[in-house]
């Protein structure tokens, strides 16, 4: 019995005979996996969750990756204070190294195994046993994305007047955001999924991982408007309400439904809706309060007044939230602060903004304006840039390339 064996590395062929018996092998090199180079997209709404005179406890919302995240790094006045690990990693830590009456200023970034890193979240700045110095940036608008059908369409290109929603959302890539605000009808004309795979996607979609929407009555032109929902998945809320909460910096956010008809119950005083909103108010007290949904309560353009919408305004009066933000009349429009019936009240009303200005086409302005209408026009792209600080916030209006409309301003809370 003889044996024969002959090898040729990395084109192996290996043959070998035993017993009158030949075998011939012919082995394949593996090709290398590719490298891993996607970053994971960047942590949002970092906070202190709570903190005294020696320890200051942070949350963020979680970051996503093409593979998987497997850390996030935390800083702490530029060095890094903890590497929280994790399959997943945990989004929240506890620095218990701080000294009474310091100040600090925290950021988190996420990491992948290949060592990916993200940008940094918002900084927050902490002052341990005083108060919490955070202040985050959003952006805002509705009336977004027309109907790749529209003639004003162009390929994505749109023109001087109808279909801007690119240039408008190249307002929002790289602009240092901690979050989008999208007030509704995001996707015309009935708001399908192909539609919002189509031109919503490649536009404002860029920043969809930091977009928190309201649904507008063009995507119930789906049933139960679910493009929209299917869309946005869980960042729409709950399938069917659309009304959901959340904490942004030392904001409290509220997503409302405003398609009353669409909405079960309603949302008049005692519906679902309403009801679930004095809940939720009375949960979450902070100081400063934003609304958001896409039927403006107060309008000097396309369908005015809403009034359907007041008892969810007199709720927010009466909880001395700070801002509306509404969309539907494709122009902008800020008010003075108003009570609950629409009577300026600089000491405690809200105000309202209507930013219907996120790309589509304008509607008209009423040839009467609002009463406590203080800026008001529909010839500008554009969205509204809000600084909410713990106990204030700034407001501008940015108008998309080469406009020069502007409006802007700065108010404290309640």
């Amino acid at each position: 019995m003889g044996i024969r064996y002959h090898r040729r590395e990395h084109g192996i062929t290996a043959s070998v005979a035993a017993a009158g018996i030949v075998c011939v092998l012919a082995l394949q090199a593996v090709p290398a996996v590719a490298a891993d180079t996607t970053p994971p997209t960047t942590p949002t709404n970092l906070r202190v969750t709570s903190q005294s005179s020696t320890a200051i406890s942070l949350a963020w919302n979680a970051s996503t990756d093409d593979v998987a995240v497997t850390a996030y790094v935390v800083r702490r006045n530029g060095s890094t204070l903890a590497i929280v690990k994790g399959n997943p990693p945990a989004t929240s830590t506890t620095d218990s190294s701080v000294q009474a009456r310091q100040t600090y200023t925290y950021k988190v970034r996420a990491r992948d195994a290949a060592r990916n890193s993200s940008a940094f979240s918002n900084s927050v700045t902490v002052t341990a046993g005083g108060s919490t110095g955070t202040t985050v940036t959003v952006a805002a608008a509705g009336d977004v994305a027309c109907d790749p059908d529209d003639p004003n369409y162009h390929s994505g290109n749109g023109t001087a007047t109808a279909c801007r929603q690119r240039y408008a959302s190249d307002l929002l890539v790289n602009g240092g955001y901690d979050a989008v605000l999208a007030l509704g009808d995001l996707q015309y004309n009935s708001g399908s999924l192909s539609d919002f795979n189509a031109v919503y996607d490649p536009t404002w979609g860029r920043v969809k991982s930091i977009t928190y929407p309201v649904v507008g009555n063009h995507e119930y032109g789906q049933s139960g408007a679910s493009g929209y929902f299917d869309y946005f998945g869980g960042r729409a809320g709950e399938r069917g309400k659309g009304y959901y909460s959340f904490n942004l910096g030392a904001w409290h956010i509220i997503a409302v439904n405003s398609n009353c008809d669409r909405v079960s119950g309603g949302c008049g005083a005692g519906s679902p809706q309403e009801q679930w909103l004095r809940a939720d108010l009375t949960t979450h007290p902070t100081e400063c309060t934003l609304a958001m949904w896409h039927h403006a309560r107060w309008s000097s353009g396309h369908d005015g007044d809403n009034t359907f919408m007041q008892a969810i305004w007199k709720d927010l009066v009466d909880a001395d939230a700070e801002i509306v933000l509404s969309g539907h009349s494709h122009d902008y429009e800020r008010f003075a602060p108003q009570d609950a019936n629409g009577n300026l009240d600089a000491a405690n009303g809200v105000r309202q903004f209507v930013v219907g200005t996120g790309g589509a086409f304008f509607t008209g302005l009423g040839s009467s304006i609002d009463a406590n209408s203080q800026a008001h026009q529909n010839n500008t792209f554009g969205i509204l840039k809000l600084t909410l600080r713990p106990a204030a916030y700034d407001w501008r209006f940015v108008p998309e390339a080469g406009k020069t409309y502007s409006d802007s301003g700065t108010t404290t809370c309640h």
